[in-house]
């Protein structure tokens, strides 16, 4: 049979790929190979032909031919290189390019000791390593904001809520650093996915390594990776590391979700706690009034993209063989890549919202001073001042608050006499209280302030959260910097041993 009527990519095939193939698996895929694996894939080429000349399985003579070859593929560009969905990938294309180039006897020995197998593994690794880096420093960002305007706003009095109802007072200072602390273990997430990412699976071949005298090592160095993926049929079969990510993201997207949520709500003519610049809003093309948050819906809007890359994920993993399959090691995880995309869009976009805030701290004030958050404190009050228990004091401030709520007062009208009186009429006992008690036990600032114990809204304590927190935000930093100096690194000595195989 003439060699065009066969398979393109080894004679096991004696027929060429239906055209339905062709068109719905291999054509979209090549491309898309092409647009995000086409460097990484140079990177993986040339580490793996200096370990092999390094190694003496291939001769330097050969090595230089290769790399040769690599080097003017890499200068063309990608868009330079000649696609070929018949033949099936990125991967039989670029080797394709290297024997035009070489010969096939040269161009063959490319692929020496190594399978598409551990290479698509180790490019999708060093894809979302840079991925995950990218995701981590944009957070990092947001986090640096957040504590700017923590401080801030740590003398800002505002309402907090619990079922969407006036709970307590707080400062904005303080819920800010909440949001701050949950996107802290978000980082931290990510850089464990980040770190069991990190791993090269390079030299574990189809699944069963290689009888070739390679070192693993040696290309894992070259690659940046920490070290090889110990063993070889897990280095081929595992995308846990992907999962994780992508878990790690989504519960990422969730806290960026809950805290425009939270905006959104603020922003609503019902509340009207905060505003928005201009620069960050929208309008209406019927309702001349319209200013409408826009950049709180993007966040909200887009995070639903990770959950939903996540739940495809585990699903097609789920009932998987633990080994190389197209399903569970590249389908499944198709929705990652926009997942992941609109999950970073959405950190910039709340950092963006963050900074273009404006805050109406009168008002909030003043509801706190008249929607009853202050209350508890009274009931502390009385607990101290009168002896009583606390159940026994929360239910004379009931009827206090009901009382008050009937005769459409609020908190901050509450006389001493109607405290007394609850008093009598639930515990049936005769105890003062003094004016100027009641009105602090009333006074948002007071509530504030007197709660100054370890993570407590106290403003001195918030300012003291959020010079600790800047300690591990500048450490997070640091994680990062070494390791994109790490890779600079890795790229810098593989560069250097082509350099000097090729001179």
């Amino acid at each position: 049979m003439a060699e065009q009527d066969g398979s393109k990519v080894g004679k096991r095939l004696s027929q060429k790929p239906a055209p339905e193939i062709i068109e719905q698996a291999y054509a979209a895929e090549v491309k898309e190979e092409l647009a995000s694996a086409f460097l990484h894939m140079t990177a993986v080429n040339k580490a793996h032909v200096v370990m092999l000349e390094r190694q003496g399985i291939i001769t330097r003579e050969v090595a230089r031919a290769l790399l040769d070859a690599i080097y003017e593929i890499e200068k063309n560009g990608a868009g330079a290189l000649e696609l070929d969905p018949e033949r099936e990938g990125l991967y039989y294309n670029y080797e394709h390019a290297v024997m035009e180039r070489t010969g096939a006897h040269i161009g063959g020995q490319m692929h020496t000791g190594r399978s598409r197998n551990d290479l698509g593994a180790t490019i999708t690794r060093m894809q979302y390593r840079d991925v995950i880096l990218a995701l981590i420093e944009e957070v990092l960002r947001l986090r640096a904001v957040l504590l700017d305007k923590t401080e801030a706003y740590a003398d800002v009095i505002m309402p907090g809520y619990t079922h969407l109802q006036p709970a307590q007072p707080l400062t904005l200072g303080h819920y800010l650093s909440a949001v701050e602390s949950g996107l802290a273990r978000d980082t931290s997430r990510l850089f464990g996915a980040l770190q069991r990412t990190n791993l090269c699976p390079m030299g574990a071949a189809a699944l069963a390594g290689t009888g070739f005298p390679i070192d693993r090592e040696i290309v894992a160095r070259l690659l940046g990776f920490d070290a090889p993926v110990m063993n070889t049929l897990d280095a081929v079969a595992s995308r846990d590391y992907l999962l994780e990510a992508l878990s790690s993201g989504a519960i990422l997207g969730i806290t960026l979700s809950r805290f425009a949520q939270d905006l959104y709500v603020w922003y609503s003519d019902e509340f009207g706690m905060i505003g928005f610049n201009d620069r960050v809003a929208g309008t209406s093309s019927i309702m001349p009034q319209k200013k409408n948050p826009v950049v709180l819906e993007y966040i909200k809007g887009r995070t639903v993209n990770v959950l939903g890359a996540f739940s495809a994920a585990m699903t097609g993993v789920h009932s998987s063989h633990y080994t190389n399959v197209i399903d569970a090691n590249r389908e499944c995880f198709r929705l990652a890549d926009l997942g992941l995309e609109h999950l970073h869009s959405s950190v910039v976009l709340s950092r963006v919202a963050l900074e273009n805030i404006t805050v109406r701290e009168e008002l909030m004030l003043d509801r706190c001073e008249g929607n009853f958050t202050t209350v508890t404190q009274l009931a502390d009050t009385l607990v101290t001042t009168w002896g009583i228990s606390f159940r026994q004091s929360h239910e004379v401030v009931g009827m206090v608050v009901r009382q008050a709520m009937e005769k459409g007062l609020r908190a901050n009208a509450i006389t001493a006499e109607m405290v007394r009186g609850a008093a009598r009429e639930v515990l049936g006992i005769e105890r003062d209280l003094d004016t100027e008690v009641l009105r602090q036990a009333l006074d948002p600032r007071f509530n504030v302030q007197v709660r100054s114990h370890t993570g407590g809204p106290a403003p001195e304590e918030v300012r003291r959260m959020a010079r600790l927190v800047r300690g591990r935000l500048e450490r997070d930093h640091y994680s990062i910097d070494a390791m994109r100096d790490r890779i600079a690194e890795a790229q810098r000595e593989l560069g250097k041993a082509v350099i000097s195989i090729r001179a």
